[in-house]
C-alpha cells in the first residue's frame, strides 16, 4: 500500500501569552516578510520586542490557531482513512511557530510521497510561495516526490462551502436592519514604499477574486437577511501601502450610513486564531449598534471533505493545483 504523508500547512500563531513565544513568533513572520520587503533588522527587533511585551502584560490564554489547525489534521485523517487504498498520514506544521513547515518538508523514510496544503486560501509569495521556494532548497527527491495543494482562491467548491457555513452560522433571530455582511481578509502590500507595485506576488489579485466570488454568492441568495456584503481589510501597516478599506475604516463609513448591525466573516482565515478571537471585541467598540462575528471553518466536516477530496486528486491535477508564478514550476 503507498504511503502518503499529509502536511498541513499553516501560519502558526503563540499558544501562551509567554513574552518569549510570542517574540520568536513575531520574528519569524518578520524574518519572512523581510525576504520581500524592506524591514530593517532593528525595526523587526521593535515590533517583537513590543508585541510580545503586549501580549505579556494583556495575559489571557494564547492563540487557539495551531490547536485547531491540528484538529482540522486530525479529522481530514479520520475521512482519509475511509478509502482504505493508501495509507495517509496527516499532520500540521506552520510558517512561524514549532513544527516549522521548511524543517519538516525532507521526507521521512518509508513515505512514497508527500502531499502540502497550504491552508492560507490566496495564494502568494508570503503564503504557499513559502512552502515552494523552501522546497526549492531542497534536494531533487523531496520535490519530485512532494505534491502541493494550492489555488484554493479561485475555486468555486470552495466558494460554496462558505456561503453554506455563513447561511447554517448566522444569527438567529436576524440582527437589524439594514445589516451589513462584512467579510474579513487579510490585507497584503498594494503599493511598495515608493508608491510603486510590490516587487513580490503579494496576492492582490487573488484576494480580489476570492472576496468578490463569495460577495456575489451571497448576494444571490434568495430571502437572505442581509441587505449589503462588504469586504474589509486587516492590516499590519509595514512595507509600503495596504489593502483598503481596513475594517475600522468600513465600519465608520457603515455607521455613518446608518447601518443598524454587522455581521463579520473571517473568511481568509480557515480556522480560528488570534485575529479572529479578538474581532468580536474589535466591532463592539465601533458606532455600528449591533454586531456580531461568526466562526471560521475549523473543522467544520464540508470543509474536511473538501480537503480530503483535493488531496485525493493532487495525482491528477498536480500544477493546476499551485499558483501561477510558482517557482515549482520553472
Amino acid at each position: 500500500m503507498e504511503r502518503v504523508r499529509v502536511i498541513l500547512a499553516a501560519h502558526g500563531e503563540a499558544e501562551s501569552a509567554g513574552f518569549i513565544e510570542n517574540f520568536k513568533v513575531s520574528r519569524h513572520t518578520l524574518a519572512h516578510a523581510a525576504e520581500v520587503m524592506h524591514l530593517p533588522a532593528p525595526l523587526r527587533w521593535v515590533i517583537c520586542s513590543l508585541g510580545g511585551l503586549r501580549k505579556r502584560l494583556k495575559g489571557g490564554p494564547g492563540s487557539p490557531h495551531n490547536e485547531n489547525t491540528r484538529r482540522q489534521a486530525s479529522a481530514l485523517q479520520a475521512v482519509l482513512e475511509q478509502a482504505g487504498d493508501v495509507d495517509y498520514r496527516v499532520e500540521a506544521a506552520f510558517a512561524s511557530s514549532p513544527p516549522y513547515v521548511e524543517q519538516q518538508l525532507a521526507l521521512p523514510g518509508g513515505v512514497d510521497h508527500q502531499v502540502v496544503v497550504s491552508m492560507i486560501p490566496t495564494d502568494s509569495r508570503l503564503s504557499c510561495g513559502l512552502v515552494c521556494h523552501a522546497l526549492c532548497e531542497e534536494a531533487d527527491a523531496p520535490r519530485q516526490r512532494t505534491s502541493i495543494v494550492a489555488r484554493m482562491w479561485d475555486d468555486d467548491a470552495l466558494t460554496a462551502i462558505h456561503r453554506d457555513h455563513v447561511l447554517a452560522r448566522f444569527p438567529a433571530p436576524a440582527p437589524a436592519a439594514p445589516c451589513c455582511l462584512v467579510l474579513v481578509l487579510h490585507g497584503t502590500v498594494v503599493r511598495d514604499r515608493h508608491g510603486g507595485p510590490p516587487g513580490f506576488h503579494a496576492g492582490i489579485e487573488e484576494k480580489d477574486v476570492y472576496g468578490e466570488a463569495l460577495r456575489a454568492a451571497l448576494m444571490d441568495l434568495p430571502d437572505r437577511p442581509w441587505q449589503r456584503v462588504e469586504l474589509a481589510y486587516l492590516n499590519h501597516g509595514v512595507g509600503g501601502q495596504w489593502s483598503s478599506p481596513t475594517l475600522d475604516d468600513l465600519m465608520k463609513t457603515l455607521a455613518g450610513e446608518g447601518v443598524k448591525s454587522v455581521v463579520a466573516y473571517p473568511c481568509e482565515h480557515l480556522v480560528d486564531g488570534g485575529e479572529t478571537t479578538g474581532l468580536p471585541a474589535v466591532l463592539a467598540a465601533t458606532d455600528v449598534p449591533e454586531t456580531h462575528c461568526l466562526p471560521c471553518l475549523n473543522d467544520h466536516s464540508g470543509f474536511i471533505d473538501y480537503l480530503a477530496a483535493r488531496v485525493r486528486s493532487v495525482e491528477h491535477a498536480r500544477r493546476e493545483n499551485r499558483c501561477t508564478p510558482c517557482p515549482l514550476n520553472a
